[in-house]
């Protein structure tokens, strides 16, 4: 049980990795270009395919989450760090849910950029 908890716990990482990574993406590609300058939709296309991944990879950060939460005090609890390493975890999930709301402005963003592509191109 515990490589299974160790394997969740990774996966639940792996999804964190991806959520700001493509974050960062979103951020890098829209500052360089804007919706009426995408004629041919490669912009649009590699901006569905970031989109589609921050999907899964929240969907990873959910779902693997849980399982770690509902794991954490068998196999990740360590009495040695007390109070302090449930101070940290608060700590740093602070910190990745404002990494999480920039990265969902981007998102959002994206999103808004697509719709204007794809009017810009009907038009």
């Amino acid at each position: 049980m515990a490589i299974l908890v160790l394997l969740n716990n990774l996966l639940h990482d792996l999804g964190a990795a991806g959520w700001i990574f493509g974050a960062v993406l979103l951020f890098s590609i829209m500052r360089k270009t804007n919706p009426a300058a995408d004629a041919t939709g490669i912009v649009t296309d590699t901006l569905k395919t970031v989109l589609m991944l921050m999907r899964i990879s929240f969907a990873g950060i959910v779902v693997f989450g849980v399982l770690r939460l509902l794991a954490y005090r068998k196999y990740e609890l360590n009495e040695a760090a007390g109070q302090d390493q449930v101070s940290l975890l608060i700590v740093k999930h602070i910190v990745f849910a404002l990494i999480f709301l920039l990265g969902l402005v981007y998102y959002l963003r994206a999103t808004k950029f697509i719709r204007e592509a794809r009017d810009e191109r009907s038009e």
